[in-house]
């Protein structure tokens, strides 16, 4: 029996490795995307923080304040002054076309205010709808504002021959442990390329396995083995591919520390054992949704949902402290949440490893309990028939008859049907969810407070009072503030100088320092936000220090309270669109090959694209018409201008689906190679890191996506309510695009094969 069972697990994995070697698609997917993943998210956030940061100016001063400023602007790393407008108005139209991402507004006797207090107080406006590149130029305009404040003040008060008399504010300082730069590259890739991965690994799995229930002579073959003959092949064909990305997970982690230079705080082993058993239990929730469903297809819909989600609920982008149930209920039901938990704590803060084996046991059950799934129901299988496939329609001809032969291919194959209309619903429903709390409310906060004054104990209590922290402890030694962040036990330290009150009266310097985990940037500006309002509000600083903070009014625009959801929702939902025509369209293509439908005429290829073309349409007024209406989302640009772009932008979307598809074999091929690029696609937008910022070469390739022109248009029009003068350079682009990609479909499916045939 031994020997059998032996022979019969090497068999199985010689076997399986050959159908590796052999099969182009699986390859592709093995070893190609995982390639591109890697390489193009990496080079994405190559930069690490977001730099020269396109702004304006508007000056009714013209005095010393403004020349100071632009000499801060100039010095700064992070802003460029790019542009002077004569007024708000040319700033704000500046502003809707995306040339600048904040401005400041100078008003006439501003520097006076830097001696009195008066209502002249510098504006600065930025674009809250992208949120990340938007504060990261809000920051970059306050410094150098403040820093302008207080050279004029210093200078007065030498000139005054008043010695200390320029009172100081409070210096505040975040301490990021494992990422001190607040590098995009060091915080966001190793939560993606983990879930990228885990996808791809989905996608093998569910494929490999998949084969054994629709192949007709491989299904007979299993069908007349044991459950323990049949678990014992599953295991040994599964092994290659977990083995594999196993691998680019230990070279992708290998490069963070060798090639990047950031070090593993915790413990080595541990990270690892993590990042296998996240490849462990990735491959037995394939294999269980593969057991039930018994369809490729309807696995891999079924698993790109589930795993793909794994980064918005995973507490990594926003906390999910003060989610609502649901959101709560899937994050702690996704396996990644429970890894990433393991990884923040081993990588960024050196936890104990007790800390961590919460966490191993849970992924445990992650294998265990899906792989018992699979096992009782591996013995049924051989009483069920596979059910009926659609059978596509190969004799139509003429536009109208192509229309509806493609709209009835879409209504009647299930699978194409779940992708294109039954997905966009629910992920309306779905994806919000994780971001209806909008902000990080009530974070878990330690304080140390060296200096036990009165002021101090002020602003604590203000700190208290603040929407973002929960000051749960309260305590003198440091070392033991920063063991409870290192534990995950608060999200934050936040330590008050030795002799702060004193320092303020005489002038010197009053530090705050925050401390927080590298693995949560998110978390940073809240909470940066939230201690300067909380010295905002202690009266004793105000009596103490000059207000120079209060010689600035800030502006969020298109997005005032700065919520997570107003701002990447509208955004996710472009892409949603896009992946779901893309698939679905490529989809259908790939079925038509797959039955020999390889040759068609210009007037099929006109009759199919309008037939996607509907469909997009169709999901589009849907999205930007009741979704954006149920959920509150900025819709306020003109409504033909809206008709216009969406038009343009489902023209394209069904173009390129039908070229992806024009290289496709069979209708899983979409899902089986492009689940994993959606979260690519996305990043590549400029939506969470600035595409200036990112290699050309790595904008100019994702540029062939209409998404990565549409979500600038789309926001440009929804949310700050740009016009046609302002949308032009959108509209001439999207319509190029769409036209090559037209053409480009048409040589793929019509002229090219007929030259062939």
């Amino acid at each position: 029996m031994t020997n059998n069972t032996v022979s019969g697990f090497s068999a199985s994995l010689t076997d399986e490795i050959n159908f590796i070697c052999h099969d182009r698609y699986m390859k592709i997917l093995l070893f190609i995307v995982p390639v591109f993943l890697l390489t193009f998210v990496s080079a994405m956030f190559s930069s690490g923080v977001p730099e020269k940061i396109p702004v304006a100016l508007v000056d009714y001063d013209h005095s010393s304040l403004s020349r100071e400023i632009i000499r801060n602007i100039d010095a700064s790393k992070s802003i460029e002054l790019t542009e002077i407008p004569e007024n708000v108005a040319q700033a704000q139209r500046l502003m809707k076309s995306m040339k600048i991402y904040a401005f400041i507004e100078i008003p006439r006797g501003a520097s006076g205010s830097a001696i009195r207090q008066d209502d002249n107080k510098v504006i600065i406006r930025y674009n809250g709808q992208f949120r990340s590149t938007g504060n990261a130029a809000f920051i970059g305009l306050q410094a150098a504002v403040n820093d302008a404040f207080s050279s004029l003040n210093n200078r007065k008060s030498l000139g005054a021959g008043h010695k200390g008399a320029g009172s100081s504010v409070p210096n505040i300082q975040v301490v990021s442990i494992s990422n001190p730069q607040n590098s995009y590259e060091r915080f966001l890739t190793p939560i993606a390329i983990p879930v990228l991965l885990s996808i791809v690994l989905s996608s093998a799995v569910i494929c490999a396995i998949g084969r054994f229930f629709e192949e007709g002579k491989l299904c007979a073959g299993w069908m007349k083995k044991s459950r323990i003959c049949l678990s014992i092949q599953i295991v040994s064909r599964c092994l290659p591919y977990i083995t594999i990305i196993f691998l680019w997970n230990l070279l992708f982690n290998v490069w963070q520390t060798a090639g990047r230079g950031w070090p593993v705080l915790g413990n080595s082993w541990l990270l690892i054992l993590a990042i296998f058993m996240l490849c462990l239990l990735t491959a037995s929730v394939a294999i269980m949704f593969i057991s039930i469903t018994r369809n490729i297809l309807t696995a891999l819909s079924i698993s790109t949902v589930y795993t793909s989600a794994a980064l918005t609920y995973s507490d990594g982008t926003l906390s999910i402290l003060n989610a609502n149930g649901w959101a709560k209920f899937w994050s702690n039901f996704q396996p990644f949440t429970h890894y990433y938990r393991i990884q923040l704590e081993q990588v960024n803060l050196g936890s104990d490893i007790t800390t961590s084996l919460y966490q191993f046991g849970i992924l445990s059950l992650y294998i265990i309990i899906p792989l018992t799934v699979s096992f009782m129901l591996l013995g049924k299988h051989k009483y069920k028939q596979q059910p009926a496939t659609f059978q596509e329609n190969v004799k139509f001809d003429g536009i109208k008859q192509s229309v509806i032969s493609t709209l009835t291919s879409i209504k009647k194959s299930q699978p194409i049907f779940s992708t294109a209309i039954m997905s966009l619903i629910l992920y309306s429903i779905f994806y919000p969810s994780a971001y209806k709390a909008q902000i990080n409310l009530k974070l878990p906060v330690a304080v140390v407070d060296f200096d036990q004054s009165s002021l101090s104990r002020n602003l604590i209590d203000n700190l208290q009072t603040t929407r973002e922290i929960d000051v749960t402890r309260v305590d003198s030694s440091l070392s033991e503030a920063l063991n409870l962040l290192r534990n995950r036990k608060v999200s934050a330290v936040i330590t008050i100088d030795n002799d702060f009150k004193n320092n303020l009266i005489r002038g010197g310097d009053a530090g705050i320092d925050v401390h927080l985990s590298g693995g949560y940037m998110a978390v940073a500006a809240d909470l940066r936000v939230a201690v300067m309002n909380a010295i905002s509000a202690t009266t004793d600083v105000n009596r103490l220090t000059p207000k120079t903070t209060d010689h600035i009014i800030s502006l969020p625009l298109y997005n005032p309270t700065l919520g997570y959801e107003s701002f990447i929702m509208p955004l996710v939902f472009i892409i949603i669109l896009q992946q779901t025509l893309i698939f679905a369209g490529s989809m259908l293509i790939a079925l038509r090959n797959s039955v020999g439908l390889t040759n068609i005429n210009v007037s099929q290829f006109i009759g199919t694209f309008l037939g996607l073309f509907i469909v997009g349409f169709s999901g589009a007024i849907f999205v930007f018409g009741w979704v954006y209406y149920l959920q509150g989302y900025p819709n306020e640009g003109n409504m033909f201008l809206q008709l216009w772009l969406i038009v343009l932008f489902s023209a394209a979307v069904s173009s390129m689906s039908m070229l992806i598809g024009s290289f496709l074999d069979n209708i899983n091929r979409p899902m089986q190679i492009l689940s994993a690029t959606s979260m690519v696609i996305f990043y590549a937008s400029g939506a969470s890191f600035p595409t200036f910022n990112m290699p050309g070469w790595v904008v100019k390739t994702m540029e062939i996506f209409p998404s990565s022109t549409m979500i600038s248009g789309f926001t440009m029009l929804n949310s700050q309510g740009a016009g046609i003068y302002e949308l032009m350079p959108v509209i001439i682009k999207i319509s190029l695009l769409a036209i090559i990609l037209f053409l480009l479909a048409m040589y793929r499916l019509v002229w090219r094969k007929s030259k062939a045939a």
